[in-house]
């Protein structure tokens, strides 16, 4: 609602936060033409935005969650276009209690927009303005409202989720929100389906309703994700939480269900006040195998240039690694992600090493290598740690690879530990279009770990109907704020889940007309023809496309030249070979760390077996044959001796005497224990030599001079002759005062 702020003060409701009184200096656009940027009527679950302009311009309110990254959504989501110079926008769907960042966009006649004091900058700063809802109301009857978002499209015989966020306005703290059974507690009968064809056809009875709670679960078991209580026999989510409830509700379809429009209506109570809140959905007619397609061919433009930088870079970041270990900078607590390793290097390589010796050009040993550097320590440090790894940092393809093509177990039982022991193994999935990429990479995992032998994970096939979720969400575009990469990264990962489901028997078809919707709407909302690649900030106005490069492009590339092979439809395929001919446009985007290499080329050796009509992944086992072990020429990389427990949990601190200093340190696979010291970084000492081959070792050096400070460098040395050594170090033994007398 536009307006001037003037005749509003008087009927204001909530807080009033003065932010800007004088004259802002536009972020961008006309040099003071923002001024008095303020927040009106702020209560729990909206704000009014307030500013003025000096010529008459359009209205809206870029939304952050937090001062770290671009807006996650604009209000509204087409500014006003009446041209004003009072300003007024309320931004709803909020939160109580909760801190937001906004910036105002107003765009003139001319059409030349001003921000104020947004956007996020370069170097990463979000000069936004923060402002805090209201919270719940402790005193009063209870009240709340309810917020519902996801997709709306589901296939018959299959499930789809959508996230409730029921909010408490007032009421007890730790209240909850029971919700309505038609047929009593746990039975899919949380809600009433509805048709809405305006016809007879439509059959709501074949669609169940199950809420279930955010919780993590193993067994995918309905019981386990709500709480029931005896005296009115509801469920209800245990979050001792007074602001918000959140939880999903599965609809369930049948193969018998008419496609169509409906509505699921469902209760929600809490201290005898009821709500109902509806939800609209569209079942599609069941997906059908494609016929086998006329695939038109064509010569992949950009190919040379590909290939390239593919042993170009390949080489680059393979002796960086080299020269890091060498130095003792070792990748060993997978935190660090401007390494190759990130985006699956492992994967990365072994491809490389296929696709030259296929031209003609075997370096197997080089690549061997270079896959080693990273698949090794990454493996091993799954095992130790029990797949313990973040979720966006689960890359077990080119483990699995690995074991394919050397019988190496420890990459077998990387891959096990990540999938069935880390903390991602109990994920039920993400209904938030936020959650895209980790519900890829955990379906990633249990696909990987199916494809070597394991059965099917009960959760894998929520992932996947959350993710199918996600990407129709996405096609939308109208939702939080979400990367294109992040969408291809969906794409690859219900390709996967096609492949292994056809080699099985039982492929599912609506990984077509899911993948289809999600390249039709990524190049309608967000290609930039000029530039040659997809925004990568949906809502960050003006967009500035000096700061983004198209390095990202081949994170998406592959699933237009998959869909192509498997339809034959030409314009999803030149749309790929567009973003794969411009992959390579900005040297500044893909030449300064290992993270950019391998998004280059993760997905890109599939794109080209794609385009050449090849009809399976290069990750899968057929595409990897035995050919025997590896050379073992990786260090036995160390952990770092001032080390973080959050990290390294079996790492000690050392402990420096006057004259003693004890010295404990970590390396991944065994090796001998050395420590190199001195008063300077010429060291010049040495510690015993002890030849046994240890992950945990230790050096307690004696006879040091008081109040000193020497340099040391661990050396660990592997079965294969390999030396890890770490990067200089130092420590100060104590003064002489502070030494314990010796015992008479």
């Amino acid at each position: 609602m536009i307006g001037s702020s003037s005749s509003r003060l008087a009927a204001m409701v909530g807080s009033l936060l003065l932010l800007c009184s004088s004259y802002l200096s536009a972020s961008t656009g006309r040099n003071r033409e923002i001024s008095n940027i303020h927040f009106e009527n702020v209560t729990q679950t909206t704000v009014d935005v307030v500013w003025d302009t000096v010529h008459p311009s359009t209205s809206q309110v870029a939304i952050s969650y937090s001062t770290d990254y671009e807006p996650d959504r604009l209000a509204p989501e087409s500014a006003d276009p009446r041209l004003v110079t009072n300003h007024r926008v309320t931004v709803d769907h909020l939160v109580p209690n909760f801190t937001y960042y906004i910036y105002v966009v107003s765009v003139d006649a001319k059409g030349e927009m001003s921000t104020a004091p947004g956007p996020q900058t370069q170097d990463g700063k979000n000069p936004s303005l923060p402002v805090k809802t209201v919270p719940p109301a402790q005193a009063g009857p209870p009240s709340f409202r309810i917020y519902t978002f996801g997709p709306n499209e589901v296939f018959p015989g299959y499930d789809m989720y959508f996230r409730v966020q029921p909010i408490i306005l007032a009421g007890p703290v730790g209240t909850n929100l029971y919700i309505h059974n038609e047929n009593g507690y746990n039975n899919s009968s949380d809600g009433v389906v509805k048709y809405l064809g305006g016809d007879s056809k439509g059959n709501p009875q074949t669609i169940s309703v199950h809420f279930a709670c955010n919780w993590g679960s193993d067994s995918a078991q309905d019981s386990e994700e709500q709480d029931l209580d005896r005296q009115t026999n509801m469920g209800y989510c245990r979050h001792g939480n007074a602001n918000v409830n959140d939880f999903n509700i599965r609809l369930r379809t049948s193969r018998e269900t008419v496609p169509g429009p409906y509505q699921v209506a469902f209760t929600l109570e809490t201290n005898g006040v009821k709500q109902t809140a509806k939800y609209e959905f569209t079942v599609q007619p069941a997906p059908t195998a494609p016929p086998k397609p006329q695939l038109a061919q064509k010569s992949i433009p950009g190919l040379k240039t590909w290939e390239t930088q593919m042993f170009d870079l390949g080489k680059k970041w393979c002796i960086y690694r080299d020269q890091q270990n060498a130095a003792g900078n070792f990748v060993d607590a997978w935190g660090w992600t401007g390494d190759a390793w990130f985006y699956d290097g492992g994967r990365v390589y072994q491809s490389i090493d296929t696709y030259t010796a296929a031209a003609g050009h075997p370096m197997h040993a080089a690549w061997q290598h270079c896959a080693l550097n990273i698949l090794d320590p990454y493996a091993n440090y799954l095992v130790a740690n029990k797949g313990n790894m973040a979720g966006y940092s689960i890359f077990t393809y080119g483990m699995a690879m690995n074991y394919w093509r050397t019988k190496a177990e420890v990459m077998k039982r990387g891959v096990i530990a990540v999938a069935t022991q880390g903390p991602q193994r109990v994920s039920c999935g993400s209904v938030d279009i936020g959650g895209i990429r980790e519900n890829a990479y955990r379906s990633n995992a249990w696909m990987t770990n199916e494809m070597l032998g394991a059965p099917r994970w009960p959760l894998l096939q929520r992932n996947i109907d959350k993710l199918m979720g996600n990407l129709n969400m996405a096609a939308r575009g109208n939702t939080e704020s979400v990367h294109p990469f992040m969408i291809g990264l969906g794409m690859d990962a219900l390709i996967h889940w096609y492949e292994l489901n056809l080699a099985e028997g039982h492929p599912d078809y609506r990984v077509l007309p899911v993948i289809k919707e999600a390249l039709d709407g990524l190049w309608h909302n967000s290609w930039l023809p000029k530039q040659n690649m997809f925004r990568y900030a949906p809502f960050r106005l003006p967009y500035n496309d000096s700061t983004e490069y198209t390095t990202l492009n081949n994170l998406v590339s592959e699933a237009y030249a998959w869909y192509w092979m498997m339809t034959g439809d030409t314009t999803e395929r030149d749309r790929g070979d567009l973003l794969f001919a411009h992959a390579f446009d900005d040297p500044d985007g893909y030449s300064w760390s290992g993270k950019q290499f391998s998004q280059e080329f993760e997905f890109s050796f599939d794109f080209v077996r794609y385009r050449q009509g090849q009809t399976t992944s290069s990750v899968i086992e057929a595409n990897n044959p035995y050919t025997g072990p590896y050379a073992d020429t990786v260090p036995p990389i160390s952990e770092k001796v001032n080390c973080d427990p959050n990290y390294f949990p079996n790492c000690k601190a050392g402990t420096i005497g006057s004259t003693t200093a004890t010295i404990f340190w970590n390396t991944y696979k065994p090796a001998t224990t050395q420590l190199i010291y001195g008063k300077s970084d010429s060291y010049g000492e040495v510690s015993p030599w002890d030849k046994a081959l240890v992950y945990d070792h230790v050096v307690k050096l004696t006879g040091l001079q008081p109040g000193t400070t020497y340099h040391f460098r661990t050396k660990s040395i592997d079965r294969a002759g390999n030396v890890g050594s770490m990067k200089d170090l130092t420590f100060t033994t104590l003064p002489a005062e502070n030494a314990v007398p010796a015992k008479p």
